[in-house]
């Protein structure tokens, strides 16, 4: 008898978040996934917001990869819009019809409701939902509710949902989202890197700090996510226990004439406090700090964190979901209370008191970001997920 043909793996992400962490996450999973054994093919459904180097990017994959297209969707934005949605809906589905996946992976809130939405009505086997931040996590009142009830509406449906901590694991439970078994773990993670002084002092030429500076570092998108308000605040109370400390602000977004504009009410000296704007090499600054902070008011778990523990930075953070993950507090760095600038100076400033501090808070951190969130075991769980599509497996060559 004569085999059947192998069927590849059809492989669909659906995406309207295209930078920060969800951009790192997609690609890290495409970087994986299209040259592995499984033989898949995948498309990528984007929104584009024009963020910087998203299109050369994915232009890229598509000409060092054969088995990867993508499709473009304008109308796959953030922000609710009852008609653009309807005509994000209708051609992400079309799109989908014309491919025939085997599995359709969502990511971000907006995607993860018309994705899987147009996935189940085409019937797609297996559908995945990664929301990196659920929509509630960041909103109350009536709003929030209005979030809460549409997804748990899209959690109903076949398929799971991939949360990237446990702690939003659990906040999903605690809010009744589905069924518990819907629920999935498999935390952020990146891929080890072995950092020596060489760093440190390239790191600190780049960006025209003295070998022996105190420096306190964010690296973010300047979006009322991630407080960057909070920040300058804390770096005001900051600077008046340790006047000597140089502040670093890597990344730009809507906020920055808004936060020059706090940081010159607040008195703080331009020296004092750098603004940097984005950077492609901010992956490569992090060994200039002597501490990151992240005054975030919301997070799914960070990556931002992750980089900077694996580059053997301690950590000042608020203590928020997914934050609370990666920091063990008191052992790797300090987790601050949310919105509380004077909280957050406190513990900067203690930290760089401590030289020994920072020293031991370093190597453990070095040691948790590369073992407890583990490159191997975010590919392992995803395949695991991909794989059990009820497709043939790829030859054996």
């Amino acid at each position: 008898m004569t085999p059947e043909p192998f069927k590849q793996r059809r492989l669909c992400y659906v995406c309207e978040a295209t930078q920060g962490g969800v951009r790192k996450h997609v690609r890290d999973l495409l970087r994986v996934f299209l040259r592995s054994e499984e033989g898949f093919e995948i498309l990528g459904v984007f929104g584009d917001r024009g963020e910087v180097g998203f299109r050369e990017e994915i232009d890229a994959l598509a000409t060092q990869y054969s088995n990867f297209s993508f499709e473009i969707v304008p109308e796959l934005q953030r922000l609710v819009n009852p008609w653009r949605d309807l005509l994000a809906l209708s051609q992400v589905k079309s799109i989908l019809s014309k491919f025939k996946p085997d599995i359709v992976h969502t990511h971000s809130a907006k995607a993860g409701f018309i994705g899987r939405t147009a996935a189940r009505a085409l019937k797609v086997p297996t559908i995945l939902h990664t929301p990196h931040v659920f929509p509630f996590q960041w909103t109350s009142g009536l709003r929030g509710r209005m979030y809460l009830t549409l997804e748990r509406h899209a959690a109903a449906g076949p398929g799971s949902i991939v949360c990237v901590s446990e702690s939003q694991r659990g906040d999903a439970l605690r809010r009744r989202l589905c069924d518990p078994s819907k629920l999935v773990v498999i935390r952020n993670a990146i891929e080890r890197h072995d950092v020596g002084a060489t760093d440190r002092a390239l790191a600190r030429a780049k960006l025209g700090l003295p070998a022996d500076a105190s420096v306190a570092g964010m690296v973010a998108r300047l979006a009322p996510q991630k407080g960057v308000g909070v920040f300058a605040r804390a770096a005001a109370e900051a600077l008046r226990a340790r006047p000597e400390t140089i502040f670093v602000l890597v990344g730009g977004g809507p906020l920055e004439d808004e936060l020059r504009e706090r940081l010159s009410a607040l008195n703080v000296p331009p020296e004092r406090f750098r603004i940097l704007g984005h950077r492609e090499d901010a992956e490569e600054l992090y060994p200039a700090f002597d501490v990151m902070v992240l005054s975030s008011l919301y997070e799914g778990l960070p990556y931002v964190l992750l980089e900077a523990m694996a580059r053997g930075v301690p950590v000042v953070a608020t203590d928020v979901l997914g934050s609370r993950d990666v920091v063990a507090d008191g052992e790797t760095g300090l987790l601050a209370r949310v919105n509380d600038p004077a909280d957050i100076a406190a513990k900067i400033v203690a930290m760089l008191n401590d030289p020994d501090k920072l020293k031991r808070f370093g190597d453990a951190s070095k040691k948790r970001a590369t073992e407890a969130f583990s490159f191997d075991e975010f590919v392992r769980k995803h395949r695991e997920l991909y794989c059990g599509a009820g497709v043939p497996p790829a030859p054996q060559i």
